[in-house]
């Protein structure tokens, strides 16, 4: 509580304010949250609905693993091509080494 005390007057009125504006959504994320139950969605009649037909629920699963075997490839080529990068950066950094010491020997004779 020493440290709150210690620091600049607007630096704490932010922070009552911070602290107000996340109990304030968290209370009325509380509140919105009881008033949409289950039977109000149209979304817990969706799910049901996969619930009661397997084969939609097997169709969902089948979708849902071919998004996420293209997620994982997509995740490697993300890395694929972050190593490219780096070895790029390498031999940027060589080529302007390289340049530096021609320029200097330039410079020399």
């Amino acid at each position: 509580m020493e440290q709150v005390a210690d620091l600049p007057p607007l630096a704490v009125v932010v922070f009552g304010a911070t602290l107000a504006i996340i109990f304030a959504v968290r209370f009325l994320g509380l509140s919105a949250g009881q008033n949409a139950g289950p039977a109000k969605s149209a979304a817990a009649a969706q799910v049901a609905a996969v619930i009661v037909d397997p084969a939609a629920l097997n169709r969902a699963s089948a979708a849902l693993e071919a998004h996420t075997s293209a997620t994982r490839e997509l995740t490697d080529v993300g890395r694929e091509i972050a190593k490219i990068h780096d070895r790029m950066l390498i031999e940027l950094d060589r080529t302007r080494e390289e340049l530096r010491l021609q320029r200097e020997l330039r410079r020399g004779l």
